[in-house]
């Protein structure tokens, strides 16, 4: 009889855990992209030189170019809200805007359980923009600045 209860329960602890993983595996969404390193190229601005568009035809990287553009000149085509943070748009006293810029990406990477990614950057420029330059960026959600949402 504690043979039979025995063998009952461990089928059901397996059952059990065969549709704990199942749920588990199901509700987990699947990475934005795969994690990238790059190249060490740094992409170089200055705000009385910028064109519209993008260098690359890249969905991150013209996120991060657009982020530096409206930087520069918040009054540039395709700087709102919807595409970029709101305190890059922002027009503080006594913050003075940068003329010149550079960045380069360092790694893009998933994170898991969530569809966003974090992107890592070294940037650099010609005054202190909320600490961001001369820095490392990391922007978690560049969801938003790619889609608007």
């Amino acid at each position: 009889m504690s043979k039979r209860i025995l063998i009952t329960f461990g089928f059901v602890l397996v059952f059990g855990i065969a549709v704990f993983v199942l749920f588990y595996m199901k509700g987990r969404p699947e990475p934005v992209l795969e994690e990238k390193n790059f190249s060490e190229e740094v992409h170089s601005y200055r705000a009385d030189d910028l064109n519209s568009g993008c260098a690359l035809d890249d969905k991150v990287f013209c996120a991060i170019e657009r982020a530096v553009k409206c930087t520069m000149a918040p009054e540039f085509e395709g700087c709102d809200k919807k595409h970029v943070p709101s305190f890059v748009l922002g027009n503080i006293k006594d913050v003075v805007r940068p003329t010149e810029m550079s960045f380069k990406i360092v790694k893009i990477k998933p994170i898991i359980g969530e569809k966003d990614i974090a992107v890592y950057t070294q940037s650099d420029c010609d005054t202190i923009w909320f600490g961001l330059c001369k820095e490392r960026w990391f922007i978690r959600s560049a969801r938003k600045v790619m889609t608007g949402r």
